[in-house]
């Protein structure tokens, strides 16, 4: 291969986007490429045999060329962009502008001269600075929403517990002294019980899903057995299957360890995908809760023989807001994305494997340790 010609090279370093820039023992300008003439405004002819410090701030232009000296003495031969610090140039107008620039000195038989690429980052800073006011602007609405949502969350608690605390005075009085109340009586009550407790459930989730979203859902997990927490489901869910002719059934892998969880929540991630399972399962079919072990943890699994979820739909099942077209809309479409939420809060994985008219299988994983760095 033969070497490039000496013309050939400066030819290529003058077409250089980047400013390059060489100097002699003296700090003159030696050299000054079409990129330089570009950053700074000045034409290569006016340059010539100026000195380096005439493209600085006025305020550092005493003190570089000894900065400039003294790496020349200095057994490091060259500092590429990023292993300094910001400097500062000046336009031929008087425009300062933030710039990245290397350097590098060798010996000649005058003295060392230096050579100078620079970059001028304008651009980028004005986009950093940018994105760092909208990521300011963005944690303060954050705070804002969560101040509102949780003032308005109790403010819509207030009344909700009420008709909840009213309808089942009502509901009580009916099963302590029956045919005492007419019947329509009752049925409104109930149906006052379960619109106020739905009420409750939605506020709950978007209580949590706010929490999720900005890091600071709490989590108080502990040694928990896996039958305690499939129990606690199958005992809440049980009477909900019934009512829709849905068998519940769960199977449990021999000696499964405990896990480290929090139950409550544990307990919410279940009964989202039992109740979703039952909700798209038609009569006469079955929802199975299956747990086993998994490497280091232990695997749930919720399995139905309902609708299934279509391909297109499974990238957004835990979604924020995102809702099945399988049926009317039900909620908030916040259940998936706050199980999502907590299973990655223990350290654990969740999925959904489905197809139409196959059923859907929602699976997540639990430790069975802390995680590392840990702290109750």
């Amino acid at each position: 291969m033969q070497p490039l010609s000496d013309s050939l090279v400066v030819a290529i370093v003058s077409l250089a986007a980047d400013a390059i820039i060489c100097v002699d023992s003296r700090q003159n300008i030696t050299f000054f490429n079409e990129g330089a003439a570009r950053v700074f405004g000045y034409e290569a002819s006016e340059m010539m045999g100026q000195p380096l410090s005439l493209l600085l701030p006025a305020r550092i232009r005493g003190e570089h060329p000894a900065h400039v000296s003294a790496f020349g003495a200095s057994k490091v031969s060259a500092r590429k962009m990023g292993e300094r610090t910001l400097i500062s140039g000046v336009r031929k107008n008087g425009e300062e502008f933030p710039a990245e620039a290397a350097i590098a000195h060798m010996p000649s038989a005058d003295g060392n001269v230096y050579s100078v690429v620079l970059r001028d980052v304008t651009a980028q800073r004005r986009a950093q600075e940018m994105n760092e006011r909208l990521i300011v602007e963005m944690e303060k609405a954050v705070n804002q929403r969560d101040e509102m949502l949780a003032l308005v969350s109790h403010d819509l608690r207030n009344p909700a517990n009420a008709v909840k605390m009213l309808a089942g005075s009502i509901l009580r009085d009916d099963a302590e002294n029956p045919s005492t109340l007419p019947h329509d009586i009752v049925e409104r009550a109930s149906a006052m019980l379960q619109a106020a407790t739905q009420m409750d459930s939605l506020i709950q989730d978007l209580l949590d899903s706010s929490r999720i979203e900005s890091g600071r859902l709490r989590l108080l997990p502990a040694s928990t057995r896996v039958a305690d927490l499939i129990s606690a489901a199958l005992e809440t869910l049980s009477p909900i299957a019934i009512s829709k002719s849905v068998s519940l059934t769960c199977s449990l892998a021999p000696e499964l360890p405990t896990v480290f969880a929090d139950a409550s929540r544990v307990g919410q991630v279940l009964s989202n995908l039992v109740g979703n399972a039952i909700r798209f399962t038609p009569e006469g079919g079955t929802v199975s809760i299956q747990a086993s072990r998994d490497g280091k943890g232990v695997l749930f699994a919720v399995q139905d023989s309902g609708v299934g979820i279509a391909p297109e739909d499974l990238p957004y099942v835990f979604d924020r807001f995102w809702q099945s077209k399988r049926m009317n809309r039900s909620g908030a479409g916040l259940g998936l994305a706050i199980a999502r939420g907590i299973v990655l809060g223990h350290g654990g994985k969740i999925w959904i494997e489905s197809s139409p008219g196959n059923g859907t299988v929602a699976s997540f994983t639990l430790p069975t340790a802390p995680p590392p760095g840990f702290r109750p």
